[in-house]
């Protein structure tokens, strides 16, 4: 098999729900002929994700976000400043020197039903059960119905689900003590709040740290007495690239599939004095 059998096999999945001919899940980098030796499968190609991957056999990275630091074109050293730039040709110089092909898998996935993200974060964060529907299943967007509880109970409840994944403690913005039945969240970072709002009258919202500005969104949340819980992008999407992995790895038995498991993307540091 090649990579391309790989590329063709994730198109597959597809149910209309992405434009091919406007889409960023395609081969950033290498051979899409390549013939597949591994595939490692990670919710970011950082540097230390390639070369992880180079060390377990991989010559394919699956990736679900960008490698080279924009979201539709890559690489593209010549948009960014010298600096950036020198970075940029620094990690293709990388990714060529150990032989990687690089396949983007966002947008499928990023609205694929039951293993895609949507389902995945609110199975992670208990909203529904493994399989069970959410009230609402809107593309990128999920709203279950809860029984009554506090607002800063829902934010407990985020958080002892995102430790798992690197994310100790997550952000609550609006009343604590706001009564919160109908919750709605997004998918990574397609967490826009007066959209939501808008569209589904919630009670309370989960969004991204990359989806939520919080000069805006944050001061209509206090205006309008809307609790929102806030968590890290990666968090939110980690788990489900498990799930990407084993499904390939289901798909592709002749090949070794590895998850280059990664979690949130940064670290609380707490004064000490």
């Amino acid at each position: 098999m090649d990579a391309t059998d790989v590329y063709d096999h994730l198109r597959s999945l597809d149910d209309d729900w992405v434009d091919w001919d406007d889409t960023v899940d395609t081969f950033k980098q290498g051979d899409p002929n390549a013939e597949v030796e591994g595939i490692a499968v990670g919710w970011m190609s950082y540097t230390w994700a390639l070369e992880r991957a180079a060390e377990l056999g991989c010559n394919l990275f699956v990736t679900h976000e960008a490698t080279y630091y924009d979201h539709f074109v890559e690489p593209a050293p010549e948009n960014f400043p010298d600096a950036i730039a020198d970075q940029i040709e620094s990690k293709v110089a990388l990714v060529d020197d150990l032989d990687m092909t690089i396949l983007r898998c966002h947008d499928v996935w990023d609205e694929y039903p039951g293993l895609g993200v949507p389902d995945t974060w609110g199975e992670q964060l208990e909203f529904a059960e493994p399989g069970e529907s959410a009230a609402v299943e809107d593309g990128y967007y999920r709203v279950y119905e809860l029984e009554s509880r506090t607002a800063r109970d829902v934010a407990e409840q985020v958080a002892r689900n995102t430790r798992p994944y690197g994310q100790e403690a997550v952000q609550l913005l609006g009343p604590a003590d706001a009564d919160v039945s109908r919750v709605v969240i997004g998918t990574g970072a397609i967490t826009p709040v007066i959209e939501l709002v808008d569209r589904y009258d919630p009670d309370l919202l989960v969004c991204s740290d990359d989806g939520l500005s919080y000069w805006t969104d944050g001061a209509l949340a206090t205006d309008m007495g809307l609790p929102i819980v806030a968590v890290n992008h990666a968090t939110s999407e980690v788990a489900s690239i498990g799930r990407l992995a084993e499904h390939l790895d289901e798909t592709f038995p002749e090949v070794p599939v590895h998850h280059i498991e990664q979690e949130c993307n940064y670290e609380l540091i707490e004064a000490q004095n």
